[in-house]
């Protein structure tokens, strides 16, 4: 816009106020002014071909017109022809540097924008020897210079950066881009340009944005097929962003008849394998402005998206909303959008939340950069704060516009659409990513939830807790018609790990994912919930004690409390605490120890307000063994706390 602006304004100025007048140019020849004024006419009338025609006659009558190479630059950058745009801002320099201070400023835009940054940056320096120039162009100068100074020394340290297609069952001779991930990378879904009718040529009005996914098969993707309705319409929808489990889809669709504005977020929910008819996300989040660009986070809970909304920093901005609750009918009710500390007074779009929910990648036009639109990535720091974007290099950023990258839950390979050289258009790329630049990896548990006497799949709720910080790092459903669940596992930390539903007894794990061999490695775990029966038991696996002692570790309140919800909802029933040890030691003592650490556990139930009508406890030494005592896994098994249903 304001290219176009001075362009406007240069024609204005160097245009004479008489067709037939001849004062103030660079030149005396009739017939190049003749040739040049009558440019001016065409151009004023949309005729660029045939202005350049004049302006080619002008300057084949006098070759030293400034102001005839200043115009035909001009036109040629209307044109997008950069080349010839910058030899006719040379030839114009060359003639009379000062005669037009601003052709030194579109000089080096023109070279910035291809890239060749030693000589934008000199002309950005000449141009900025200049007083009487607008105090905008002088901070755009300047803004320009530095990113050039930043391009120059990146390039002198690249990073590693060799991308690869993903082959033709997924690159076709359409545009494909935005793709989105599963935690378990199994499942791919993407946007596609595609024919609105297939019989027809592709043109601008034969177009339209669909959904697409594959599925891995080993080391390739099996053939990409169309998601089909309800999600794909007659419309467009893209730039979509789904939960790790894949249940869960966000995208941006312009234009509909329920939107609130311009472009809105909606939200699809996935069962077995159909997807729901998609729902409008509403307010706050939706506005009459433009949102659009969701990413999800792992459990569907925390989402980010891009709106030029009111009370923002920039032209464009990241906001980020929280899931509040979601209503029996389905409907997502979420928190007042929050903006991030990071945006700047121009333009940040794309935002992918990583699995771990720490690290945030975006790309941006307001920070220093290579030129264009830059992929960045920032750190959550505490609950709210950002840690300062960091570019993420050359060759990965380049002259050009990055954007739309996603990066798997390990951490280790980044996707994103380029119309690179090597390409059938814009396609899908993938590379492994630096490790300076990679986030926390992130494991994850996938696997069945089933009542364990009927073998029925059930839709149960799962929840996973950082036992250090005691936050909860995921809420989420198993799929009602599979019973299959998803949950990610960041490095570095230790998880309670619960889930259970109404009418039957909760279960219980503990995760750590601290350092050792095959920490990482994807876990597998089918549960069987067992129905609220008396006789059945429970064993707590996050309920801990140092060495001989029955003192409740302060990461212990997470499952007890658990266990009290679940009393509380269960009021008629009486359970039973049961201690447990192994066998290291005399049987007196592993009954007194056993028996204390009941008694700790009754007493911390107790103190949460569930009466002594509901509770008991008793210590059972090594007496109950569940594996054998002669190997550390058997005995750490046998250390355990328990409950059980005594009756109702």
């Amino acid at each position: 816009m304001l290219r176009n602006i001075l362009l406007v304004l240069f024609v204005i100025c160097i245009l004479p106020n008489s067709v037939t007048g001849q004062n103030g140019y660079t030149v005396k020849s009739s017939k190049a002014i003749k040739a040049y004024e009558k440019a001016g006419d065409l151009f004023q009338n949309g005729l660029k071909q045939e202005a350049l025609k004049e302006l080619d006659e002008a300057l084949k009558k006098d070759d030293k017109f400034v102001e005839a190479w200043l115009f035909k630059a001009d036109v040629l950058h209307e044109m997008n022809q950069e080349e010839e745009e910058i030899f006719c801002y040379q030839r114009a320099i060359d003639i009379d540097p000062d005669f037009f201070p601003n052709v030194h400023f579109n000089l080096a835009n023109a070279l910035y924008r291809r890239g060749e940054y030693l000589d934008a940056k000199e002309s950005y320096h000449t141009f900025l020897t200049f007083i009487r120039t607008s105090s905008r162009n002088q901070k755009l100068a300047k803004k320009y210079l530095r990113n050039c100074i930043f391009a120059l020394e990146a390039i002198k340290h690249p990073v590693d950066f060799q991308p690869y297609g993903l082959g033709d069952s997924i690159n076709t001779s359409y545009d494909e881009y935005w793709p989105s991930l599963t935690a378990d990378e199994e499942h791919l879904i993407f946007t596609s340009l595609v024919r609105k009718d297939v019989t027809q040529p592709f043109g601008v009005k034969n177009r339209q944005e669909d959904f697409y996914e594959s599925l891995r098969d080993g080391e390739h993707w099996k053939k990409a097929i169309p998601v089909g309705a309800p999600l794909n319409s007659e419309g467009n929808e893209g730039a979509q962003s789904i939960t790790a489990d894949g249940r869960l889809m966000y995208f941006t669709a312009c234009g509909r008849p329920d939107g609130r504005g311009r472009c809105d977020i909606y939200y699809s929910v996935k069962q077995g394998d159909r997807w729901a008819p998609p729902v409008n996300l509403g307010a706050p989040v939706n506005t009459p402005h433009w949102e659009a660009q969701p990413s999800i986070s792992a459990d569907g809970r925390v989402l980010y998206f891009v709106s030029n909304r009111k009370g923002g920093k920039g032209k464009m901005d990241i906001w980020r909303s929280n899931l509040m609750e979601v209503l029996p009918n389905g409907q997502q009710r979420w928190s007042k959008p929050e903006n991030l500390s990071f945006n700047t007074r121009e333009n940040e779009m794309s935002p992918f939340i990583h699995a771990g929910n720490t690290s945030l990648y975006f790309a941006s036009d307001g920070l220093t950069g290579m030129g264009g639109y830059d992929l960045y990535h920032a750190h959550r720091e505490g609950k709210t704060s950002w840690s300062k974007p960091e570019n993420m290099g050359y060759p990965i950023n380049t002259h050009g516009d990055e954007m739309g990258l996603i990066i798997n839950a390990r951490g280790d390979k980044a996707y994103f659409a380029s119309d690179r050289e090597d390409g059938q258009g814009r396609d899908i790329f993938q590379f492994s990513l630096p490790d300076n630049l990679q986030p926390v990896q992130v494991s994850y548990l996938k696997g069945r939830l089933f009542d364990a006497l009927t073998n029925v799949n059930l839709k149960a709720d799962v929840e996973l807790v950082d036992l250090q910080s005691l936050d909860t790092i995921a809420i989420l459903q198993s799929d009602q018609i599979t019973g299959g669940y998803l949950v990610c596992l960041p490095a570095g930390k230790e998880y309670a790990f619960n889930a259970g539903a109404p009418g039957y007894l909760f279960h219980s794990e503990h995760f750590s994912m601290k350092e050792g061999e095959g920490v990482m490695d994807p876990q597998h775990l089918d549960i069987g919930l067992k129905p609220i029966r008396e006789g059945e038991t429970v064993v707590l696996h996050n309920v801990f004690f140092d060495t001989d002692s029955w003192e409740l570790k302060p990461e212990s309140r997470v499952e007890l409390k658990k266990l009290a919800l679940f009393l509380r909802k269960q009021s008629r029933i009486r359970i039973e605490i049961g201690g447990h040890t192994d066998s290291t030691g005399s049987r007196d003592y592993n009954i007194e120890l056993s028996r204390n650490r009941a008694r700790s556990v009754y007493e911390f139930l107790l103190s949460l307000g569930i009466g002594e009508d509901q509770l008991s406890f008793k210590g059972y030494g090594d007496t109950k063994a569940i594996a054998p005592n002669d190997t550390e896994e058997g005995k750490a098994r046998n250390r355990r706390t328990e409950f059980k249903i005594l009756g109702k």
